[in-house]
């Protein structure tokens, strides 16, 4: 519409959405050629490394960029007219969740360096969920750049959504060189959201570790309170209720792994919505 333009990948539903998550060799970005023969190359892992002239090209995972290459037609149809320098200001909202979180962020390097935002009246934001690693430390750095140039000017937002342990935003491993673009927001196993955490992938926040967070964030104590409040007024009879409303649903996702559960869409939307519940009903409050 005239306010926003939305771009939204999903998550893996098919035999080969899983080769493409399973295509974790490298290519280098090379748009212009790439889209025009529809695909990286047939030996594009190699290209750039074995007897290669030249400067080096950024490198980003093969099967997450054959996906963008194919939708990029599809961008220059439907999304460049509707942000041309003429058009109301608007807001692009690229998305995704899993195997549609990574081809999120191929399609956030991708907008980054096509459109010349500083000119534009427009906006870009990435939210991403689960998000897998997808970009070689030389695309990453460019991209942190660009970043780093558009945030003063509000005209840029990147950030990957954790839920706690879960497990595909620990892939591909470093130790094959991928690595993360973008600020984290973390939601831990309590239900607090946490935006730009200092930690690796794989630290876990305990109680301890959060209560030292809310006494340097008073956003979270709040948080805090409104989730005791709710846990305190529900408590009577609460083991009766969770008897009965307990689903056949619910009894398998107990059985999951941990770092498996957590990459559910479930588990990712459920503190997403009480925190905009509460921010909601904090704005309903001040009127």
């Amino acid at each position: 519409n005239d306010e926003i333009v939305v771009v939204s990948f999903r998550c893996t539903t098919s035999a080969l959405d899983w080769m493409t998550n399973l295509a974790t060799t490298s290519s280098e970005w090379e748009i212009d050629k790439d889209v025009a023969q529809g695909h990286s190359g047939y030996f594009s892992c190699c290209e750039g490394r074995c007897f290669s002239k030249g400067p080096k090209k950024p490198r980003v995972h093969t099967g997450f960029y054959n996906n963008i290459l194919k939708m990029i037609p599809v961008f220059e149809e439907l999304v460049d007219p509707l942000l041309a320098p003429d058009q109301p200001k608007r807001k692009l909202y690229v998305v995704g969740h899993s195997l549609g979180a990574g081809i999120s962020t191929m399609a956030t390097c991708y907008f980054l360096q096509h459109y010349d935002w500083e000119k534009l009246p427009h906006k870009f934001i990435n939210v991403s969920a689960g998000t897998p690693r997808s970009c070689k430390p030389s695309m990453a750095e460019i991209m942190e750049k660009k970043l780093d140039e558009l945030r003063p000017l509000d005209k840029a937002i990147v950030c990957r959504v954790v839920m706690n342990e879960d497990v595909v935003t620990k892939v591909p491993p470093l130790s094959i060189g991928y690595t993360h673009i973008g600020k984290l927001v973390l939601l831990t196993e309590d239900g607090y959201v946490l935006v730009g955490p200092k930690r690796s992938d794989s630290h876990i926040i305990d109680e301890d570790e959060m209560q030292e967070l809310c006494k340097n964030n008073p956003a979270l104590l709040v948080q805090k309170a409104a989730s005791e409040e709710g846990a305190a007024d529900n408590k009577d009879g609460d083991d009766l209720t969770k008897s009965k409303l307990q689903t056949e649903y619910d009894k398998m996702m107990e059985k999951i792994p941990r770092p498996l559960r957590d990459h559910c869409p479930d588990f990712y939307l459920a503190p997403l919505i009480k925190l905009y519940e509460r921010d909601n009903d904090a704005e309903l409050s001040e009127q």
